[in-house]
């Protein structure tokens, strides 16, 4: 009897599926016969996603162009990554920076570009930059070695010569300690900058190296004339009421060390003077160096 009972049960048992199998629906017996087509509801999931991954909805007529906003996918995405918009990739390779990291980057930004081998002017200048603006704030104490003036052409009228420009050399030392009095005597004289200048406003910026340090030779254009346009964004101009001044061809030449700190600076500042009839010109040198 538990015999014959089995075997009706199993009778009724393969009847019933031959029963669902005749009235599975064409998309149920494709999916039995070619396996999953990647589309549920209306939504197109790209082939080896997982539940993890987010479904991407297709767009009416999309072209390839089109469905490439969505990004690519190859295959399973490295440990610990994930995959956005546009392919790229974020986690254990390509992590975004932590917080700081920016500002730190930015204060070993001078000591990088030191390390660099090669220059275009804008980047001799912004190496320049770099190390010369530190030294009001971050230097313990500027000493002016020398002051030279020179006659270009003309000669300097005795009027001049109680401002203290006279032909020749001065070796007396000026030294400048702590942070407010480089700022007033330190190139540029009562600003809190030592370089100011635009790549617009140079002819020429080279890098030259000297052992562990960089030797950076900056030319500066023309001032516009009657004016300091571009001379007092880097040199102590000077500021005398009488007749027109102006600076040509000025030049600053700073030594940088490997830690991208400005060391020691000379500059020539060409002046051109015009007063009434009367034109003469003079140069205008000074060195100085940086104690850390």
């Amino acid at each position: 009897m538990k015999t014959r009972t089995s075997r009706f049960f199993a009778i009724l048992m393969a009847v019933a599926m031959v029963l669902m199998m005749t009235g599975c629906s064409e998309a149920t017996r494709n999916f039995l016969k070619y396996g999953w087509d990647y589309e549920v509801d209306g939504v197109q999931y790209e082939p080896g996603f997982n539940d993890t991954y987010e479904s991407v909805a297709p767009a009416v007529n999309s072209s390839a162009a089109d469905r490439s906003a969505y990004g690519s996918y190859s295959g399973p995405a490295a440990s610990g990554s994930t995959v956005t918009a546009g392919g790229a990739t974020a986690g254990s390779a390509a992590t975004a920076p932590k917080a700081g990291s920016a500002a730190k980057a930015g204060s070993n930004a001078g000591a990088a570009a030191a390390n660099k081998t090669s220059y275009t002017a804008a980047e001799a200048l912004e190496l320049y930059k770099s190390a010369a603006n530190k030294v009001k704030t971050t230097a313990k104490s500027a000493t002016r070695t020398s002051e030279t003036i020179r006659t270009i052409s003309g000669s300097i009228p005795s009027l001049y010569s109680s401002f203290g420009f006279k032909e020749g050399t001065k070796s007396e030392k000026v030294v400048a300690n702590g942070a407010s009095e480089l700022k007033d005597k330190f190139p540029v004289e009562k600003k809190s900058y030592t370089c100011n200048l635009s790549a617009s406003d140079i002819k020429s910026a080279t890098v030259q190296s000297n052992g562990s340090s960089k030797v950076v030779t900056i030319v500066v254009k023309d001032d516009n004339p009657g004016t300091y346009s571009n001379s007092s964004k880097c040199v102590s101009t000077i500021s005398i009421p009488i007749g027109t001044w102006t600076c040509k061809g000025v030049t600053l030449r700073g030594t940088i060390d490997g830690s991208g700190r400005l060391t020691s600076l000379y500059y020539k500042m060409p002046t051109y003077v015009t007063q009434g009839s009367d034109a003469f010109a003079f140069s205008l040198e000074q060195n100085w160096s940086v104690a850390y």
